[in-house]
């Protein structure tokens, strides 16, 4: 295997604050295999976005690897996307549905070390679709699901608590929401349909998955070519509290008033037709307010698997 010089950008507080110690693990282990390693993690995420952009764009590395769950996944692509630069995860947040869904080792790093060790040593990499989603604060990068409606609203709440770890912070979340919630106005606009009315729930899903395991989009492939977009109709607190527990296995899709299609370009407004619609997500990452148009850009992504 040719010594290869790899970024490496590494989250502290994934999986419960391990990040730091499996962050560590990772360098030793790709340093034993031969390669340079160059840390580029920092304090906040926009900086070390920063400097990996920047390394990419110089030349200086040879693949970014990156270390944590699927805010990682997203600051990784956000550096490389639309650059001939690989990426490399090791899954080691909380929910972890990037990687997962992806078939790649989670919470399990001398595993996806090798993963991604072994495809550096045959040049394999596997090439993935990625969503671009255009606002009025500029243009984001995501793998996975963007959400602009009870599902942003929920992640949004989930990210303030501390309590409790994993899925079920999640499912707290959604029960906070729901005390507050109405349906939000829409106007959603794609060469397939036209949707303006209110509104419980928007997905724009490259990938099947959101907050560990809620399969919102589950037909949802990272290389098709396609977004699968997910709307629901406006439903009351108590129809989305039957509804909630079957997205864990995607049974939602047949619930009257859960409609779903397939466009390669999107556009998300609000209206006055109900609540303002919350800031729209993408990757678990908040993106900013409506509106926000969403293309998906084939094979802009080169995996290492």
């Amino acid at each position: 295997m040719s010594a290869r010089t790899l970024g490496l950008v590494v989250n502290p507080t994934a999986g419960r604050g391990r990040g730091r110690a499996a962050g560590q693990r990772t360098a030793t282990i790709l340093r034993a295999a031969g390669h340079a390693v160059v840390d580029l993690s920092a304090a906040d995420a926009a900086t070390a976005l920063d400097a990996a952009r920047a390394a990419v764009h110089a030349h200086t590395i040879d693949a970014l690897v990156v270390v944590g769950g699927d805010g990682m996944v997203h600051l990784g692509a956000n550096a490389v996307a639309g650059t001939d630069v690989p990426l490399g995860l090791v899954a080691t947040g909380t929910g972890n549905d990037a990687a997962r869904e992806l078939a790649l080792p989670v919470r399990d790093v001398p595993a996806a070390v090798a993963t991604l060790l072994d495809a550096l040593a045959h040049g394999r990499t596997r090439p993935l679709d990625a969503g671009l989603a255009r606002t009025a604060t500029g243009d984001r990068w995501f793998v996975g699901v963007l959400s602009a409606g009870l599902d942003a609203a929920v992640n949004a709440r989930a990210n303030t608590l501390t309590w409790p770890r994993g899925r079920a912070r999640y499912v707290r979340a959604v029960a906070l929401e729901l005390a507050r919630f109405r349906p939000y106005g829409y106007r959603i606009v794609s060469d397939e349909r036209t949707w303006d009315a209110p509104g419980t729930l928007v997905a724009v899903a490259n990938g099947p998955a959101i907050g560990g395991g809620i399969r919102i989009a589950p037909t949802a492939a990272f290389d098709d070519g396609w977004l699968d977009v997910v709307l629901a109709a406006p439903f009351s607190r108590a129809r989305v509290v039957t509804i909630f527990p079957g997205m864990y296995r995607g049974t939602h899709l047949r619930v009257r008033g859960v409609h779903t299609f397939r466009t390669r370009a999107i556009t998300l407004e609000a209206t006055h037709a109900g609540a303002p619609p919350p800031h729209a997500f993408a990757d678990g990452e908040r993106l900013g307010p409506l509106p926000v148009r969403v293309e998906v850009v084939p094979g802009a992504l080169h995996l290492l698997a």
